[in-house]
């Protein structure tokens, strides 16, 4: 967190907003804006699902998984292009999940952005700071995801064409193209790198979009966090002064906090499911792409692995950042001279500790999401390929 606020005070992400609530909407615009192209700008009040960008979005998806399965019948025999072509369907179904759930969930969603722009509008006269470091962080987070997906995608196009141009070998980005057209031909090639093109846009626009939104999502959370502990720090200090009037400010706590818990109930709706498959399709997907580039030299298949890597550890390392600051704040409790306080105050101080110790964590299902599960997955993932590699040899 640190490093990305001495990050946010280079000149690219400077901005002039002086109001916290303002400065939110403006960073939020952006992944609106950019789910827009795919007709998923949900955030959007009057946002409607028959627009012409999500029916395009919808019809991108049927020739993907049209072309898919023609080429999955095709390369039946011939396990190297088979395995690229697995690969791309394995990312295609997240991506469809992950559709679904923003779909789904929508008024869940509006309900998280209404709550975060009037929790930003009611704590800004006393913690203006504070509000504004993790919007600065905000601003970061979300045009380095922009940054990072957009040369991602520019990479793994280009290099195929650039080699095709200068080898004359036909190469594809993706492992999969158009029925009835020879790919090995000029006219053919071009075809299905525009087809794979038109698709990149397509996905990496829904991606960039939806992923910042669940970013922005969390950190909120995280947020509210920091927020209780300041609270609780000012509450504390007070009574070391001797001032013994706190019971409103420990009522405004112990609403803030149950508001923390209710906004962590509903992220963990939300996104669990999508999770179940990001985690099984991108694993499955992560192992064929390692055989491909140990046993196949599949160049392009880095790119890959490095996106698929990268989704599984944000998606791990942002709970477990949420995770630590529970504990944080479980400490801050513990660190308060309650024995000064009244029976009243005591007992609310000591409801809210047990409300602290509780299991509120996001997870994918059956399992909670932190880096000890990201460890796991690699682990289990770098088994199976190295079981696939033994009965290969064999």
């Amino acid at each position: 967190m640190e490093y990305l606020r001495k990050i946010s005070q280079l000149k690219v992400f400077r901005h002039s907003y002086k109001d916290p609530s303002d400065f939110y909407n403006h960073v939020l615009v952006m992944p609106n804006h950019v789910a827009s192209i795919t007709g998923l700008d949900v955030l959007r009040t009057d946002y409607k699902r028959s627009s012409f960008n999500f029916v395009g979005l919808i019809l991108v998806i049927l020739l993907f998984f049209y072309v898919t399965f023609f080429t999955v019948y095709e390369m039946r025999h011939h396990v190297e292009d088979l395995i690229y072509c697995l690969v791309t369907i394995g990312i295609c179904l997240q991506v469809v999940m992950k559709i679904y759930t923003h779909l789904y969930y929508r008024d869940d969603l509006l309900w998280i952005q209404e709550y975060t722009k009037e929790l930003f509008q009611e704590e800004t006269a006393a913690h203006k700071s504070i509000l504004m470091g993790y919007i600065e962080v905000l601003n970061v987070i979300a045009k380095a995801v922009l940054l990072a997906y957009g040369s991602c995608s520019c990479t793994m196009l280009t290099v195929p064409i650039v080699f095709t141009l200068l080898s004359g070998h036909k190469t594809l980005t993706f492992g999969f193209w158009l029925p009835f057209i020879d790919r090995f031909s000029w006219h053919g090639w071009i075809l299905n790198m525009v087809m794979q093109i038109v698709m990149s846009i397509v996905i990496v626009s829904e991606d960039i979009g939806l992923d910042i939104i669940y970013f922005m999502t969390v950190m909120c959370s995280v947020m509210q966090i920091d927020l209780l502990k300041v609270k609780l720090q000012n509450v504390n200090a007070k009574m070391e002064k001797g001032e013994t009037d706190i019971t409103e400010e420990l009522n405004d706590i112990f609403k803030r906090h149950y508001e923390h818990m209710e906004l962590v109930r509903i992220v963990e709706k939300v996104y669990r499911g999508y999770f179940f498959v990001l985690f099984s399709t991108l694993g499955a997907s992560l192992v064929l792409v390692l055989y491909a580039i140990v046993t196949l030299s599949w160049i392009a298949g880095y790119g890959s692995g490095v996106f698929i890597t990268y989704q599984l550890f944000v998606f791990c390392l942002l709970p477990t950042l949420l995770g630590t600051k529970k504990e944080e704040l479980q400490r801050e409790i513990y660190d308060i001279s309650w024995y000064t306080w009244t029976i009243e105050n005591q007992k609310v101080l000591r409801f809210m500790l047990e409300a602290a110790q509780q299991p509120n964590r996001l997870s994918m299902i059956f399992h909670p999401l932190s880096m000890p599960t990201f460890t796991e997955v690699i682990r289990t993932i770098y088994s199976i390929l190295t079981l696939l590699l033994t009965f290969r040899s064999d």
